[in-house]
């Protein structure tokens, strides 16, 4: 994330610090937080998960004064990925002439990268002494 600003205040800033707290959009609670400092802009966090949800709040310091906050509930949705996995513990079941039920296990977080908003599913018609 690349954050970039201009000075509006006619007292000039001695420096900002930005604190961002993110996770990804599949936990519910933060878990990676960075805080850097800057005496100007702009400002470069790196190492973000894809598909991850940040809160950016920034602070802004000028002279005889303490860092003061100047921004904050800055909402960031990184850009999704491809899952870095495939679904494991396929399984068929109820299987029927015309008609078959598969499950698998669900993606850990850490390997979905974003929303699963589906998936695709392939079959191939064979003859009775086929094997699948």
């Amino acid at each position: 994330i690349t954050l970039s600003w201009t000075e509006s205040d006619p007292i000039p800033s001695i420096g900002y610090s930005i604190t961002r707290q993110c996770h990804r959009l599949c936990e519910e609670s933060f878990n990676d937080y960075d805080q850097k400092t800057s005496s100007s802009s702009p400002l470069v966090f790196t190492g973000i998960n894809p598909g991850s949800y940040c809160e950016i709040t920034s602070f802004t310091g000028t002279f005889g004064i303490e860092f003061i906050e100047f921004d904050s509930g800055n909402i960031i949705t990184t850009l999704f990925a491809e899952p870095t996995s495939s679904p494991e513990n396929i399984v068929f079941s109820s299987v029927e002439a015309t008609s078959l039920i598969v499950s698998w296990d669900e993606l850990p977080c850490s390997e979905q990268n974003g929303p699963i908003t589906g998936y695709l599913l392939y079959y191939t018609h064979t003859t009775f002494s086929d094997t699948i």
